[in-house]
């Protein structure tokens, strides 16, 4: 058997460790810290669960087959959960007016006649200029920008629209999203499971590793933040470590708020927030409304964060409370009383995908292949966990076809 290494034991290095321990080699899966699973995590309390980052994969191909091949029943989303909505003065399903939606769709229309490259993102663009040149600026405001800073944690002044919107004009295959799925259990159990499945497969798991990847033969697997695989890699690829050193990189901050009565005059899957109202919050998630089993007392997660806000990360928990509490009486026009609240602070955890990265990835692309070297993370092929698993797979196919 031909060996691997693989460090970093979040969702990126546990499913690439997967697939390569499937394609038949021998996997050393090495984790700086005392547990696998990275981000994803879930809080068992008294009044329900409390995701500690993300709640759900997008529900694609690779998404159910990796939960079948785990023996896990996914948890779909409620019919409640269809009903989105976007702050504009209160939350609406539709934040433009009668002469802002007639503008929206005169400029909308004609590009989408002549074909979906009339979209297609200019070089150095920014999602902010892009929304502007083919949408509109109260469209780009109150829809685009909340809805892209929702997944990307920052707002889209700074964003690049060829990493974001580029791969929307790759002739690549793509694999169909159709919504969410998640463990009934929430997203620690989809950890355990691959834990569990990984020790099957004869993967050798090392907690509280430190590793130096000069010391390591065979091809290795880099599945960890770019600012530490810039640090992992200052040895070996002094190169590549430079440029992955020019990644900024951005904290991000979930808030899981239960109260002793639920709000019922929003009942869908959230709310996103543009820029421009002062708010520091960039949406709230009904977790209640969202999934079964998630109202055993009512709870929302609301999250914050961005390249600007580190300062918010020191804060103590009652000042966040507080900040919360206002802004959730200004946003939801509700003062329900707390009974239990989970705070989890990441600093520095997700990559700003702004212009700079989108120059790092391409110097990257343009080096001479590293040999043994591969690199896996959100700061590469897309943030969310569909995307990674879907980079998992690609890496793994690329060593077989190498080492096998």
């Amino acid at each position: 058997m031909k060996k691997v290494s693989v460090i970093g034991a979040g969702f990126a290095g546990l499913t690439v460790s997967l697939r390569l321990a499937q394609k038949g080699f021998e996997v050393d899966l090495y984790e700086s810290s005392s547990r696998v699973g990275g981000l994803l995590g879930t809080d068992i309390t008294d009044y329900g669960i409390a995701e500690r980052a993300a709640n759900a994969l997008i529900r694609t191909e690779k998404a159910e087959a990796l939960f079948t091949e785990l023996g896990l029943t996914p948890d779909l989303p409620l019919h409640s959960s269809k009903k989105r909505f976007l702050f504009r003065e209160t939350p609406r399903a539709w934040p433009l007016n009668f002469l802002e939606t007639l503008g929206f769709i005169a400029r909308l229309l004609p590009k989408a006649l002549r074909g979906k490259k009339n979209f297609k993102p200019h070089k150095g663009e920014t999602l902010q200029a892009w929304g502007q040149r083919n949408i509109g600026p109260q469209a780009t405001r109150f829809i685009l920008g909340p809805a892209m800073q929702g997944i990307y944690g920052n707002d889209i002044s700074g964003l690049s629209a060829s990493l974001i919107l580029g791969p929307l004009f790759s002739k690549k295959k793509k694999d169909r999203y159709k919504g969410l799925l998640t463990s009934p259990h929430g997203m620690q159990d989809l950890v355990d499971h691959l834990e569990v499945k990984l020790k099957e497969m004869g993967v050798k798991i090392h907690l509280n590793a430190s590793v130096n990847p000069k010391s390591l033969s065979g091809p290795v697997v880099i599945a960890t933040s770019a600012e530490a695989a810039s640090r992992l890699l200052t040895d070996r690829h002094a190169s590549v470590a430079a440029l992955l050193k020019q990644i900024r990189m951005s904290s991000l901050m979930s808030v899981t708020l239960f109260f002793n009565k639920a709000q019922e005059s929003f009942k869908g899957f959230g709310c996103l927030i543009p820029r421009g109202y002062g708010l520091k919050s960039l949406g709230v998630l009904m977790n209640s409304y969202i999934f079964q089993g998630r109202n055993k007392t009512y709870n929302e997660t609301w999250i914050l964060g961005g390249v600007e806000e580190d300062a918010l990360m020191e804060l103590p928990d009652q000042e966040i409370l507080k900040l919360l509490a206002e802004e959730r009486h200004r946003i939801l026009g509700h003062k329900e009383s707390l009974v239990d609240y989970r705070i989890n602070r990441w600093k520095k955890a997700l990559p700003y995908y702004n212009l700079q990265l989108e120059e790092t990835l391409k110097r990257l692309g343009q080096m001479a292949p590293t040999q043994d070297l591969y690199l896996h993370g959100n700061y590469l092929g897309g943030i969310g966990l569909s995307k990674i698993l879907e980079r998992s797979e690609m890496i793994a196919e690329e060593i077989a076809n190498q080492y096998g």
